[in-house]
């Protein structure tokens, strides 16, 4: 990954980088006190608050569902961001988890808000580049990616770097980003003014299911199962708008009041934005493989 690519995706995921807002561990204390939300709990809306994914909750709980992720499982995440799949599996699990990032300002957050969810016992953070991973453990029992891959420029390498971390028989799992029917998401930048101010300019990297499984079997892994989710995604992501515009018109919306009437609808404009590439310029897929 070159400097300029790497340095325009750390300033799309700053606190105000975008157009989202990645909270900080002080502002979602403020927020969970607000809606008398546990952070330690499995509530739904502590992922929705702290992660990106277009997933959701939902999506991700199935991909670890699909890796048969247990207790005694020693975990990799590549492209951890904030930390928020990591803190989900670890409640879910009770499992040990590394996740890695390439943004400085992630990581910290990943730290803060581990602690913040009670399980800075059960995960470490680790600032690096997928495409440069270099870890002191090599027998990793399964490993995951939630929606960062597109963001890689040489995928390869970085495959290869996490085929060298995986014992032999470990799962690795992917909420993906793919290529949409009319092209990718540098495509979108250029063509749906929705989407322009989202995130940094031609930071995407995006390639069809197919592509990315034949990189990964010339890795070494082999595939146990693929699947375009796109519509499932698309329906959870406007359903999320629905209510997000709901909580946006109250007067007296809890996260209105600490955050500012930007935050909100920055998030508005965000889910908005992004449906609007859905299909053309982005499709979603989960893919499952294994290191032979």
């Amino acid at each position: 990954m070159n400097d300029d690519v790497k340095k325009r995706i750390i300033e799309s995921y700053q606190t105000e980088g975008g157009g989202f807002i990645v909270h900080t561990a002080e502002q979602l204390k403020k927020i969970y006190n607000a809606y008398g939300i546990d952070p330690r709990s499995l509530d739904r809306r502590i992922f929705e608050i702290e992660s990106l994914s277009h997933f959701l909750q939902k999506g991700v709980i199935e991909l670890f569902k699909a890796l048969e992720i247990k207790k005694e499982d020693k975990v990799l995440s590549l492209g951890e961001g904030n930390g928020a799949p990591s803190r989900l599996l670890v409640k879910l699990a009770g499992c040990r988890v590394t996740g890695v990032d390439i943004n400085p300002e992630q990581v910290k957050k990943a730290k803060e808000c581990a602690v913040l969810a009670n399980v800075e016992d059960k995960v470490e953070y680790v600032l690096q580049n997928v495409e440069e991973l270099d870890l002191p453990e090599k027998d990793y029992d399964k490993a995951y990616c939630n929606e960062t891959v597109g963001h890689w420029e040489n995928k390869e390498e970085a495959f290869f770097r996490i085929y060298n971390h995986l014992r032999k028989g470990a799962k690795i799992g992917f909420n993906l980003w793919i290529r949409g029917n009319k092209g990718d998401l540098n495509d979108a930048y250029e063509k749906v003014e929705s989407f322009r101010n989202l995130y940094r300019p031609y930071i995407w990297f995006q390639l069809s299911l197919d592509e990315l499984v034949n990189i990964l079997e010339k890795v070494g892994f082999r595939l146990i199962s693929k699947k375009d989710v796109t519509d499932e995604v698309d329906a959870r992501m406007r359903a999320r708008l629905k209510a997000i515009k709901i909580a946006n018109a109250r007067k007296d919306d809890k996260y209105v009041k600490i955050m500012g009437r930007k935050a909100a609808e920055m998030a508005e404009k965000y889910y908005k934005g992004m449906i609007d590439v859905n299909y053309d310029y982005l499709r979603y897929a989960r893919l499952i493989m294994e290191k032979r």
